[in-house]
């Protein structure tokens, strides 16, 4: 009779663990590559990640600067046009662009020499940035997005930013990888 008692007793806290975990697991963000949240395991593949620097990285600086580097090996083609998606949260935690403050330069790390753009568009209700260069960017060039003037969320966070290209001779943007940014973490890389 006690153990049928303690039996019981176990898979009743058994069942409570897994009830918790469960609720658990779905009270916390759930990732995808367009928002930002908690991943144990995953996050994404390397193959994807995308290497970037943030100066002033801490909550609610007026004056974060982002340097996204785009690697060589993302340009196989010439490419007419980048598209930036970034997560809903992080607009919804006070996080702002400043559309006037962005550019493209050639090379890594912080950039060099600034690429002309035709145009830069903040698509505020899609999230999602177009950059638009006045010269298709060559093959095999290495590209660094800046955004300068840019207000860090109120709170630390992951955002995921997706690259999407359009190569040329292409119709429909591809994507091309991700930076999992680590903003306001009051740290200077990633």
């Amino acid at each position: 009779m006690t153990s049928l008692k303690q039996s019981l007793k176990y898979v009743t806290l058994g069942l409570a663990t897994v009830a918790a975990v469960v609720g658990l697991s779905t009270a916390l963000p759930q990732p995808t590559q367009a928002q930002s949240g908690l991943t144990i395991f995953g996050g994404v593949e390397a193959e994807f990640r995308l290497p970037y620097f943030i100066d002033f990285n801490y909550p609610f600086s007026t004056n974060a600067r982002y340097y996204l580097n785009i690697l060589r090996n993302k340009l196989p083609r010439d490419v007419i046009s980048l598209e930036i998606e970034y997560p809903e949260t992080f607009t919804e935690i006070g996080g702002r662009f400043d559309p006037d403050a962005i550019e493209l330069r050639s090379g890594d790390w912080r950039g060099g020499e600034v690429i002309p753009t035709k145009a830069i568009d903040w698509i505020e209700e899609e999230g999602r940035i177009e950059i638009i260069p006045t010269e298709p960017i060559p093959a095999n060039s290495e590209v660094v997005v800046v955004f300068s003037n840019v207000r860090n969320p109120r709170r630390y966070g992951y955002h995921y930013f997706n690259l999407r290209m359009m190569y040329q001779g292409d119709v429909i943007d591809q994507y091309a990888g991700t930076w999992p940014m680590e903003v306001a973490s009051e740290t200077n890389q990633r």
